[in-house]
């Protein structure tokens, strides 16, 4: 069955917490993602504790999922407050000349795509799988994974923007991946998507395929965001560019493409 019984009141509930992108356009895939993902982590844990499936692995997967959504969505606004309050807050031009059909558009599809990336947690609820084989384990383990490249992410981050904020973090994990954050993303992921082995059938596979894939091209679309970031106000540093050309944006140990650097940066 593509869409379970009390699939409902998953869509409800993500578009509920993705509404805040509403509040500014930004925030449908950052704050309301990960907060509509944290949602729904515990609205299948509270499902299948009633349901009596008191399996470790599908419980420890909810509350992964709960605490990946909890960092993704509370840190994401956080970082927004603290960026805001040396700064007038209004919204930008383009933000007030976003039409509202594209709006609503946009809260649509993130709250159906947060379940749809959640949706192999939430097959394995409906169907009653509560047996912890060994690919569960593994799948947990890769989520523990990505959770603790994301925590450690940003904390070599942040003490190395203490030590020295005339330079971004390229040290530590950084020294392998110049979004490393995003790169725990997307390892997180990947262990939900896993996770559902045994449990997926059928179009089910669509679903959970397009809920990874969407959630594999958000954090793509973010490291090159942060990147382009970077490569605007770092770019006049010699050694900010020796560290572009030998780390890839993303993925470790893979040779980056060949670096080329605008003799006169946009302002």
């Amino acid at each position: 069955m593509i869409f379970p019984a009390l699939t409902w009141i998953l869509l409800l509930l993500s578009a509920a917490l993705c509404a805040v992108g509403f509040y500014k356009f930004t925030y449908f895939t950052t704050v309301g993602n990960g907060l509509a993902a944290a949602g729904l982590a515990l609205t299948s844990l509270i499902i299948a504790l009633s349901r009596g499936l008191s399996s470790a692995v599908l419980i420890l997967t909810c509350l992964l999922c709960l605490l990946y959504g909890l960092f993704q969505g509370g840190f994401a606004a956080l970082a927004e407050l603290l960026q805001n309050a040396h700064r007038n807050p209004v919204k930008t031009q383009a933000e007030n000349d976003t039409p509202v059909y594209v709006s609503l558009c946009m809260w649509l599809g993130i709250a159906l795509l947060s379940v749809l990336q959640i949706s192999p947690i939430w097959y394995r609820v409906s169907a009653g799988v509560g047996k912890d084989g060994v690919l569960s384990w593994v799948s947990l383990i890769v989520m523990a994974a990505g959770i603790a490249v994301i925590l450690t992410a940003h904390r070599q981050g942040n003490r190395q923007r203490r030590e020295d904020p005339s330079l971004p973090p390229m040290q530590g994990l950084y020294n392998w991946s110049r979004c490393p954050s995003q790169l725990g993303r997307i390892i997180f992921w990947t262990g939900v998507l896993l996770g559902g082995v045994g449990a997926l059938s059928g179009l089910q596979w669509v679903m959970a395929l397009l809920g990874y894939a969407s959630a594999v091209f958000l954090a793509v679309r973010s490291a090159l965001r942060q990147d382009r970031r970077d490569r605007k106000k770092y770019s006049f540093l010699p050694e900010y560019r020796e560290y572009v050309e030998d780390t890839h944006i993303l993925i470790p140990l893979i040779m980056p493409k060949n670096v080329r650097w605008e003799e006169k940066e946009e302002p």
